[in-house]
Formats: C-alpha cells, sequence, structure tokens
C-alpha cells in the first residue's frame, strides 16, 4: 500500500501549507509578496534612474511622479477601500460596483488632472514644465487616467479574494518599467523616468480588466451568491464619504513630502529625500496589505474578526520587524547603490523613515477593524491627526534639519498617534488578543 505524500512529509512542512490555505494569510501575503517583489524591482529601477539620469532629472521626475500618485489617490475617492469591502458580499451585483467604480474615478481624475494642469505655476512652479506644450498637458492627463484605474485594479482583485494576481500583474509593470527607463536613457534624457513609469501602466489596463470581467467576476459571483448580501447604493455612498476623508489626509501625509522639499529645498534635495522615502514606503505597504486582507475575509464573515484581527497583528508584526531591522541596519549600504551622495545625505532620513513602519502597524490594524465594522469617525480621524501632525513637524524641522527632519516628524508622528490608539483603544484588557476583542 503506498504511502500518502502528506503522512511522508514533515509536521512543519504541513503546517505552513495549511497556513498558507487560509485565505486571510494566502491573500494577505499576496498583497505583502507583491510589494516586496515591485519594492525590490523598485530599488534596481531607481538605481538604474541615478546612473543613467542627471540628479535633477531624477528629482524633476519623482516629484511629477508624486503629483500623478496625489490626484489619482484623490481621484479614488477612496474606492479601493470601498471595492475591498463591499465585493466579498456583492455576489452578481459585483459587475456594476466594479463598473461604477471606475466611471466616477475616471470622471474624478479628469477634472482633477485638468485643474492641476491648469494652476501648476501657481501651485508648483518646479513641475511648471507640464503646462508648457499640449504635448506635456495631454500626456500627464492621460497617464493619470491610466494609473486611477491601475490602482483600483488591485483593490478589485482583493474584494475578489483572488489577491494572488496582484504580485503577477505589479511584478510585470515593475519589469516593464526597468525596461524602458533604459531605452529611454538616451532618447528621453530629461523625461525618461516619468515615460517608462506611465507607458506600461496604459499598456497593462486592457489584459488585466479581460480577467476581471471575463473571468474572476463570473466565477466570484457564482460562488458567493447563496450567501450574496443586499447591496444598497446610499450604503456605498455613506461608507465612501467617510472613508474618503480619511484617505485624502493619508495621500496628503505621504505624496506631498516630496513635493514640499522640492519647493523649499530643490529638486536635488528631493532626489536624496525620495529615495530613501520610497523605501520606506514599502514596509508602510506591509501593514497596509495585510489590513486589506483582513477587511475582506472579515466583511465575508464578521464573527470572525476579533480572531482574524489578532491573527493579522501577529503576522504583520513577524513580517516588519525584521524587514525594519534589516533595512535600518544596511541603511548605509543600500543607499550607496545610488551613489556616495545618496549615502551621506540619507542615511538617518531612511532610519527615522523605517522606524516609523513599526507604530504604524496599530494605527493599520485599528483603520482596517473600523473599516468592517463602518466605524466612520475612527477610519477619518486617525489619518486626519496624523496627516495633521506630519505635515506641521515636517515644516518646522525640515527648515532647521533639512530632508532628516521629515523623517524625524514621521516617527514621531506614528508614535503619538499609536500611544493614544494603545492607551485608550486597546487597553482595557491585559492582553492583545482580550485587547482585540474588547475593540471588536
Amino acid at each position: 500500500m503506498s504511502t500518502p505524500i502528506s503522512s511522508s512529509m514533515p509536521s512543519s512542512i504541513i503546517r505552513l501549507i495549511g497556513h498558507l490555505r487560509a485565505p486571510l494569510y494566502r491573500n494577505g501575503y499576496a498583497l505583502v509578496l507583491s510589494s516586496a517583489t515591485t519594492s525590490g524591482l523598485g530599488l534596481g529601477y531607481w538605481i538604474l534612474a541615478t546612473r543613467n539620469y542627471t540628479t535633477e532629472a531624477v528629482g524633476l521626475n519623482s516629484a511629477t511622479l508624486s503629483a500623478m500618485m496625489l490626484l489619482g489617490a484623490v481621484s479614488q475617492l477612496n474606492l479601493v477601500s470601498a471595492l475591498n469591502r463591499f465585493i466579498p458580499g456583492a455576489g452578481r451585483a459585483t459587475s456594476r460596483i466594479v463598473v461604477g467604480a471606475y466611471l466616477v474615478s475616471l470622471v474624478a481624475i479628469l477634472a482633477t488632472s485638468s485643474i492641476f494642469i491648469l494652476g501648476v505655476r501657481a501651485w508648483t512652479p518646479a513641475l511648471s514644465f507640464l503646462a508648457s506644450s499640449p504635448f506635456f498637458s495631454l500626456w500627464f492627463i492621460f497617464a493619470s487616467l491610466a494609473w486611477c484605474l491601475f490602482a483600483l485594479q488591485d483593490g478589485v482583485l482583493t474584494g475578489l479574494r483572488q489577491a494572488t494576481w496582484v504580485p503577477i500583474k505589479n511584478t510585470i509593470f515593475a519589469l516593464a518599467k526597468i525596461a524602458l527607463l533604459i531605452g529611454f536613457a538616451k532618447l528621453l534624457p530629461q523625461y525618461g523616468v516619468f515615460a517608462s513609469w506611465t507607458i506600461p501602466a496604459v499598456l497593462a489596463l486592457a489584459p488585466v480588466n479581460l480577467l476581471i470581467f471575463r473571468r474572476l467576476i463570473p466565477q466570484h459571483a457564482q460562488a458567493t451568491e447563496d450567501r450574496a448580501n443586499a447591496i444598497v447604493p446610499i450604503q456605498i455612498v455613506k461608507y465612501v464619504a467617510g472613508d474618503y476623508l480619511g484617505s485624502l489626509f493619508w495621500t496628503a501625509a505621504i505624496t506631498l513630502p516630496p513635493i514640499i522639499v522640492t519647493h523649499q529645498l530643490g529638486a536635488t534635495a528631493n532626489a536624496y529625500f525620495y529615495l530613501p522615502w520610497a523605501i520606506a514606503y514599502s514596509l508602510y505597504l506591509v501593514s497596509r496589505n495585510m489590513g486589506m486582507s483582513l477587511t475582506a475575509e472579515a466583511a465575508a464573515d464578521q464573527t470572525k474578526l476579533a480572531t482574524y484581527s489578532y491573527r493579522t497583528f501577529v503576522g504583520t508584526a513577524r513580517l516588519l520587524v525584521p524587514m525594519v531591522a534589516i533595512i535600518a541596519l544596511g541603511a548605509p549600504y543600500i543607499l550607496r547603490l545610488f551613489g556616495n551622495n545618496y549615502a551621506a545625505e540619507g542615511v538617518t532620513l531612511l532610519r527615522l523613515l523605517c522606524l516609523s513602519a513599526l507604530p504604524d502597524i496599530v494605527l493599520s490594524l485599528y483603520t482596517s477593524i473600523a473599516r468592517v465594522q463602518r466605524r466612520l469617525s475612527a477610519i477619518f480621524l486617525i489619518p486626519a491627526s496624523l496627516c495633521a501632525l506630519v505635515l506641521t513637524l515636517s515644516y518646522i524641522l525640515l527648515k532647521k534639519y533639512g530632508i532628516t527632519g521629515v523623517g524625524t516628524a514621521w516617527l514621531m508622528s506614528q508614535t503619538i498617534v499609536a500611544g493614544v490608539l494603545l492607551f485608550t483603544q486597546f487597553r482595557p484588557r491585559r492582553s492583545p488578543r482580550r485587547g482585540l476583542q474588547a475593540l471588536t
């Protein structure tokens, strides 16, 4: 008689396989893998950018990308969160929800990007080249449209509980960026960075949407038909309105610093700032991605919210603490890959920003729980408080300490908000598990 394969496996391997089969972990790790892969490739991307483009060109293009991402985030109305929250129980209404989200975001991004171009000379003189010709203006507007939809697709895939497609999509995008970056170095020495970023985003839209609408949505509708919840449009509108206000503050906190640095200290200083910022932001995504998986799974079964929350907290900490330690210790060597000047200017900044990702675990977990419970006041107050602290402290410390001051502002702000949450929301019980049960 043959022995079953599972019986010949070590127990640790069996436990690992069972762990990865759980949708909470599988989808969460898939999103983290996507962030890790694209961040690693992104590191290589910026190394190549600093070697093939001037420091001024890197600073100017990174500020332009920040502006595009800011407008995209504003125009998405945080529908990524809404899709992640409502698709799991939408059943046959899933297609209508996705199409509606696309249309609303497209109208919004067309308006915001056009307004930005019209006033760019007054708001951000360093990016006035965008209004210097119809070509640059249309290029920026169309790129913003594509980026908006590209980002929404991640929310759709996660809401469908098919987040394993996200790392595939984003890895192909990252590889295409690198190839075009090298190809454009001589052809477009001034704007090749922006071109290499935006062209793959445009080309990715059609195949990913075919996958979503032709295959994944029909499978999801059939699988969830028996337990689908009635979708009331006014519920989605109220949720989006409250969540959107909170997302605006978070978006402002993460996208305004490069623009502020460029405005006050110039494009070269922003080049030294932006690369540590991009590395550290990838650490924030670990907590955000695990939180997205928590939201999708708990929305499908809210009776398990406390259990899922505790598992998400532990799983996120296990991933993030070693990553922060490695990057903080290796900061000089990582930044030296971009050049000695980047290492000389950015080591302390990178360490401060990395450490700020640890208290962000608490903020992200609390916000994810609030999304499942539709506690809109909590969803709004946390990012609003963080944004106010970050921008205020950055303004004060930037003038005195340069770009390092922004890192100090982030670490202080995250620690203050996380401390308040720990002592007010999670304190009622003696253990983290009981504290989460009290909160949920």
